[in-house]
């Protein structure tokens, strides 16, 4: 391994003999943005497979610092370093006239970490309407008293002089009943006089606030990116936690960490994700996933744990709620204002684990997998067709993947549209366009758009029950880089639309070339980002929003206490 400090970046060569975890840790020493160049000609030790690429993205993740590659000679690595989150380059050269031209930027760019932090871009909120909710002032209960009222008793005057006359003693005994009841009267009038006065001062009385109880900490959801085109596995495989403030478990017990189905499921489904030990009150654990990589988002929404026997590992969670000592769940009310009801965690799931109308187009995995994996498609067909324009000229090839370009960007259902009349979009590719990246028939058309769709689930999530201000703030900044995307996007349609109708002698002329250049430009802004250039900040791309979809996937955790985390039914689960 050979370094070389170039002022504001450092460059390594990687030669065939390096291994991975002295790269790794050379990174990890680095305060500056790394440049890593592969040999050309004999394969490296480091980086043979995807998951190579993938075991640096987590390290690039945990520093924070921009990482490039240049790798010659190997278009297959480069692709998959771009698959990755990496912008890769055939050459110095083309690195350096990115650089120059602002297609890229290597100073320190803060991303989002895994964590719930509040996202940094500073992003207007165009798309989002401010909304508001404005408590209700508390009306005091009408109380209507009921007042007996007393009817004066008119005395009897016997008509005739023949009417028998009451005895002395009945006459006194008369007297006292109408003095009871006059006692009797006076007590009820004064008892509802101060009943109403309890009652008046109660309604105005603030009531007594409820204990909230303490947050610990938090986990949030991860990816492993082990994905295929075939199903949501890789995607939301993985559990980081990460609690501060904790009790100590007392002897004989451990801490348990549980995974649990959604509240409203009548069979719980419980994921034992392991023990969880504590050192000086504080708790970190990664859970890496089963074999299959299984979407545990997808079928699970709450955290637990539990407090039980040390020496016997439990199968399920406890039904005892006294061994309950930390919760967390995802807010699943659904919201009424909203036309499918669509609680936070459906939004949620939508946008990270499973759409229901990708699952029936055959598309599994969410809207952020696919707008990720359809986007570093294109900035991978413009590089070839631009690469190979210039090598052989070959026509016919430059043609097919502009044409697969505009199919992803307008999907199978519109493309006919940007088409030369007669001409049939590849059929090779019709069920993974069959969703296009931007809108091309109106705002409303069917199927919609990727980014119009992450677009209307992020307007639910910051609407729904639960949610909260920095998922508010957090969602702003995501479409504010949507922005940016659809504006690359869409100058990179108009490119791919004049070179599908180019005759065959337009098409070699220099003008083609052109295009072609500013295709390979415009994917890369929408896929990668770019400087603006009045600024000087960098405006993020997909790869970064990608990221930061991910990052919404985190909970807090707090204590629990069972009059304000309510006990949930806790059938026999199904453990993973």
């Amino acid at each position: 391994m050979k370094t070389k400090d170039a002022g504001d970046f450092c460059m390594l060569y990687v030669e065939p003999a390096d291994e991975k975890a002295a790269l790794h840790e050379f990174i990890s020493e680095q305060k500056k943005p790394v440049v890593i160049m592969l040999p050309a000609h004999s394969r490296s030790k480091v980086f043979l497979r995807p998951d190579d690429f993938g075991d640096l993205k987590h390290v690039k993740r945990k520093l924070d610092l921009p990482i490039v590659f240049v790798i010659a000679g190997n278009e297959r690595l480069r692709q998959i370093a771009s698959r990755n989150g990496f912008p890769a380059y055939v050459s110095i050269d083309a690195l350096v006239d990115s650089l120059s031209q602002g297609h890229l930027s290597l100073s320190r760019q803060r991303t989002l970490a895994r964590k719930t932090i509040p996202l940094s871009s500073p992003a207007p909120e165009q798309f989002i309407s401010d909304l508001k909710a404005i408590p209700l002032a508390p009306t005091p209960p009408s109380f209507q008293q009921s007042i007996p009222k007393t009817e004066p008793s008119a005395q009897s005057v016997p008509k005739s002089v023949s009417s028998p006359q009451l005895p002395p003693v009945a006459g006194k005994r008369r007297g006292r009943l109408l003095l009871v009841l006059l006692l009797v009267s006076l007590l009820l009038l004064s008892t509802a006089g101060v009943v109403t006065y309890l009652w008046y001062f109660r309604a105005l009385s603030p009531a007594a606030p409820v204990p909230q109880p303490k947050a610990v900490g938090h986990i949030s959801f991860l990816s492993s990116e082990h994905v295929s085109e075939n199903s949501d596995q890789g995607i939301d495989d993985e559990v980081s936690i990460d609690l501060h403030g904790l009790s100590n478990p007392a002897p004989g017990k451990s801490y348990y960490a549980w995974l649990l189905a959604d509240k409203n499921q009548g069979e719980a489904r419980a994921i034992l994700l392991g023990r969880l030990p504590v050192v000086q009150g504080s708790a970190s654990m990664l859970y890496p996933g089963d074999q299959q990589h299984a979407n545990l988002l997808a079928f699970t929404s709450r955290f637990l744990v539990t407090e039980e026997d040390a020496a016997v590992t439990p199968i399920t969670p406890s039904p005892d709620y006294s061994t309950w000592r930390y919760y967390g769940a995802f807010p699943q009310t659904p919201d009424p204002l909203d036309s499918h009801h669509f609680s936070f965690i459906d939004h949620l799931r939508h946008l990270l684990a499973s759409d229901p109308l990708l699952d029936e187009m055959e598309l599994p995995g969410g809207l952020s997998n696919w707008l990720y994996r359809n986007t570093g498609k294109l900035l991978e067909w413009t590089v070839s067709a631009r690469d190979i324009w210039d090598q052989s000229k070959d026509l016919g090839f430059v043609r097919r993947q502009t044409m697969r370009t505009l199919t992803y960007l307008d999907g199978m259902a519109f493309v006919h549209l940007d088409m030369p009349p007669d001409t049939d979009p590849p059929g090779d590719i019709a069920r993974l366009a069959s969703v296009g990246l931007v809108n091309v028939n109106g705002a409303s058309q069917v199927p919609p758009s990727y980014l119009g769709h992450i677009v209307y689930h992020l307007s639910g999530l910051i609407q729904a029950p639960g949610s909260t201000p920095d998922i508010r703030k957090n969602a702003a900044a995501i479409i504010a880089a949507m922005n940016n995307v659809q504006l690359g996007l869409s100058k990179l349609r108009a490119d791919a639309r004049q070179i599908v109708n180019m005759t065959g002698a337009q098409l070699v002329q220099p003008s083609a070339l052109d295009l072609l250049n500013d295709m390979v430009a415009q994917a890369n802004i929408a896929y990668v980002g770019n400087v603006d250039p009045v600024t000087g900040q960098m405006r993020a791309g997909v790869t970064w929003i990608h990221e930061s979809l991910q990052a919404l996937a985190a909970l807090t955790v707090t204590r629990y206490i069972t009059s304000i985390s309510p006990p949930e039914s806790c059938q026999m689960p199904i453990v993973l």
